[in-house]
């Protein structure tokens, strides 16, 4: 019999089947021993391809089916299991900030209203967990409450039980609800590929009656590297075969050679543990979506951790808890292809909720029901089930070791997951379960994110590869009505091929025209109706963009009218699969020479480097940071000429990030490596003058990719493009709509927006934020009176899809097109 108080590691150790001992014989291993040897459970679905594996014959007593791996089906859906063990306290992760029994019960670890996410007029999120706000807004997040089961008793291994199983017994369960929904999905076949534990043993929920799921270790597996005599005997046995002629044999070993050495080669799908994020369960969720992305055929992928069992001391592990299950799905989200995103559903369980009265220990215990949350692009979000009460049926409050009552039952919750996402007969595996009616619709084979192929960021040390002065090439200034081809493909550091987008400065000078513009566009494309340079007549004006690549490796520049040289220094590019991903970031001031920020309260001199550390101010990590994207501003300086901005530790290249006239404010978005010690120099060209920085973004290796989009305007305030046809006044603001137009999607974190400001009546500064959040100390533009100015942004997006445009002085046409958005 079972201690009735057993512990939660005790319960789960009881509820999971460990890995099975290695036979000594290596030709009576079975084939799960054999994958968990060359990978525990990756690579096979790739390398063996369609149809029988000579695998099963290489190992006696192996039916050809059972390597039937590969990618799953056009309209399969995937669900990851997230299991929080130990029992997680439900009313302080969706808080009734409007109960006053919740703040009277829970009282010494109850959550006040401010500090929550909300929801809506009743309900809270725990503030740890905005990457479940964010899925809330986009209306993709389904809160499943007062789920729980109907047991008497509220132990560990009790509860665990039922819940693993997914139906009631009287009898300890041997089959799970993964397990049995396995059996169904497989029909008598085998296949490793259709669930995965990602941890060291296999929890009953995996465990089916003729099918099991199988074991992915947390860190690199060892595809075909022997570790232990054991190992090395069985490999070596199948090596010794690839000696052989022309026999049975020798067809065999090469065949299993050469699969072990692809396999060999899939060894970069999972890092090593060290360079796995912690905690561990931010490391299996990356895991997880790796495996997604690899196609190997999984459904169901389950991970789980804890502890939740907080009897005591309550506020901050709990808080700690939800930090973890925020930064896993965050990390989660961001190694998953897009392409997936309507592919995936993602789904949570504990075993029991906890009391709705707090102990003397500032802890809480053993309660019933509690809210889960099911998220992906399909789920039809909102609350789902019912809200438990705190009251008796007879209007009481609830007592000391009352529990709240249960509304949604295991098997309602799972045969819903099943029903409308998984497929498969849900009666059969839950029998009597009741609908809540989770899904929007099933999965289909169009990716969630439109678009083209993300790339990710690689920055690079900045070069001029085009100038129009320049006699070499027969280049000359470029006319009105006149398009320019840029080569990039191949261009001082970017490969020859598959590039997606590129990070340039492009600068126009001196213009022979008054009412010119230059638009920067995809060759190949047609050209869009937007303006990516405003150039002032006879000055030298800049602006960074991030344009698409056409597909013969080419950017176009158009000129709208008269004569303008043109040269464009290159940043940095974007490319599938490499280097580093945007982190948004709301606008934060880290370089202001005039009130010391960033730098002595000293104006920046010719000739003489500002070093400008980068990482570890305000948000910006402090390691792993590969470039910054800033809005890098010229303040009134004493003659014409140009700022230079470069990593730290390298050669200054010959390149203008910001070119300045005297006496002006000119603002220019500014990508760039850092450096040496997290830092990157800002050198001025002549004269001297006071710089301000104001940080955007940093590349990482786990944020955003870019998309580019053909361009397109989202904002024109003279033709009621997205905002009323009327002039934004003093201190006003612009709420622009930018997802789900001009090809940006839902989910996007950032947008790449051209913003110009058209005619000011005096001169002011626009701040571009996310919607939602407080207005920062930034400044985005500074337009002068009567003029028109643009700059490049990357803008966070906020509540609901949108960016806000603060003016500060005067009134002022805006327009903004977007070219590209992060996710």
């Amino acid at each position: 019999m079972l201690d009735p108080d057993i512990s939660t590691a005790a319960a789960l150790r009881h509820l999971h089947r460990p890995a099975e001992p290695l036979p000594t014989n290596p030709f009576q291993i079975d084939r799960r021993r054999f994958l968990q040897l060359v990978g525990m459970g990756m690579g096979a679905g790739l390398v063996s391809g369609p149809g029988t594996s000579l695998l099963d014959l290489a190992i006696p007593g192996h039916d050809p089916s059972a390597w039937a791996a590969g990618p799953i089906g056009p309209n399969d859906g995937i669900l990851v299991v997230i299991g929080m063990f130990g029992g997680n306290d439900g009313l302080n992760t969706v808080v009734p900030i409007n109960d006053g029994l919740y703040y009277d019960m829970h009282a010494p670890i109850a959550i006040a209203p401010a500090d929550t996410l909300s929801l809506d007029a009743n309900s809270g999120l725990n503030q740890h967990l905005p990457i479940l706000k964010q899925f809330w807004d986009a209306g993709q997040l389904a809160i499943v409450e007062g789920v729980g089961h109907t047991l008497d008793e509220f132990s560990h291994f009790s509860s665990m039980a039922w819940w693993m199983s997914g139906r009631a017994t009287p009898d300890i369960p041997d089959t799970g609800w993964v397990g049995r929904w396995l059996d169904g999905y497989l029909s008598g076949s085998r296949d490793l590929y259709a669930t995965a534990e990602i941890g060291s043993s296999l929890p009953l929920h995996m465990i089916g009656q003729s099918s099991v799921g199988t074991t992915v270790p947390v860190g690199k597996p060892s595809f075909g590297v022997a570790t232990t005599a054991e190992e090395r005997k069985f490999l070596d046995a199948i090596r010794d075969l690839s000696t052989g002629g022309n026999d049975w044999l020798g067809r065999v070993g090469r065949a299993q050679t050469d699969q072990l050495d692809i396999a060999a080669t899939l060894n970069p799908i999972i890092p090593e543990s060290d360079d796995l994020p912690s905690p561990e369960i931010v490391a299996k969720l990356e895991i997880a979506a790796r495996l997604i992305n690899a196609n190997l055929g999984m459904r169901v992928i389950s991970v789980g951790w804890g502890d939740f069992d907080h009897h005591a001391g309550q506020p901050p592990a709990h808080g700690a808890r939800m930090v973890e299950l925020n930064a896993a799905l965050t990390r989660f989200f961001a190694r998953l292809h897009p392409d997936w995103g309507n592919r995936v559903t993602v789904m949570t369980f504990s075993e029991f909720g906890r009391t709705p009265h707090a102990n003397d220990g500032e802890g809480s215990d053993h309660g019933s029901s509690a809210p889960h949350f099911v998220l992906g692009a399909n789920v039809k979000g909102g609350f789902h089930g019912q809200r438990p009460s705190l009251r008796k049926p007879n209007g009481e409050p609830l007592k000391d070791w009352d529990r709240m009552e249960t509304h949604v039952t295991t098997k309602d919750y799972y045969g819903s997951l099943i029903d409308g996402w998984l497929g498969g007969d849900a009666d059969a595996i839950v029998p009597g379960y009741h609908d809540l009616d989770l899904f929007t619709g099933g999965p289909s084979p169009e990716p969630t994110f439109p678009g083209q192929v993300l790339g990710q960021y690689v920055a690079l040390n900045p070069t001029r590869i085009f100038d129009t002065r320049e006699a070499s090439g027969g280049r000359v200034r470029i006319g009105a009505g006149q398009t320019v081809k840029v080569q990039i493909n191949g261009a001082n550091g970017v490969p020859p091929s598959d590039v997606r987008a590129v990070a340039v400065n492009i600068s126009s000078i001196r213009p022979s025209a008054t009412n010119t513009y230059l638009t920067a566009f995809p060759t190949g494309q047609a050209r869009p109706g937007t303006a990516t340079l405003n150039p002032r007549q006879g000055a030298v004006v800049p602006n960074m963009s991030v344009v698409g690549v056409g597909s013969d490796g080419t950017i176009s520049i158009y000129n709208f009218s008269g004569e303008v040289d043109v040269t464009v220094d290159l940043m940095g590019y974007f490319r599938k699969d490499v280097a580093a991903r945007i982190q948004p970031l709301t606008p934060d001031r880290i370089l202001d020479t005039r009130e010391g920020i960033g730098a002595p309260v000293a104006k920046v001199r010719a000739g003489t480097p500002l070093a400008l550390q980068i990482t570890g101010v305000g948000e910006i990590p402090t390691s792993g940071v590969e470039a910054v994207v800033l809005n890098l501003t010229s303040a009134r300086p004493s003659a014409n000429g140009w700022i230079t901005a470069w990593p730290a530790g390298e050669d200054k290249p010959l390149v203008a990030n910001l070119s300045y006239i005297a006496g002006d404010l000119i603002p220019n978005m500014v990508m760039c490596k850092v450096g040496a010690g997290g830092k990157i120099n800002l050198e001025a060209s002549a004269g001297s003058l006071d710089l301000i920085a104001d940080v955007v973004g940093c590349f990482t290796s786990s944020g955003a990719m870019l998309s580019p989009v053909a361009p397109s305007r989202l904002l024109d305030t003279r033709d009621g493009t997205g905002a009323p046809q009327a002039l934004v006044g003093t201190q006003g603001e612009v709420e622009l709509q930018v997802t789900g137009r001009g090809g940006v999607p839902s989910a996007a974190k950032a947008v790449v927006l051209n913003v110009t400001a058209i005619r000011p009546s005096q001169r002011t500064y626009l701040t571009i934020y996310p919607t939602g959040e407080d207005r920062p100390v930034a400044a985005s533009l500074n337009p002068d009176a009567g003029k028109i100015a643009g700059n490049l942004v990357v803008a966070k997006v906020g509540s609901s899809g949108k960016v806000t445009i603060y003016n500060n002085a005067g009134s002022l046409n805006l327009t903004a097109d977007v070219t590209a958005y992060f996710i």
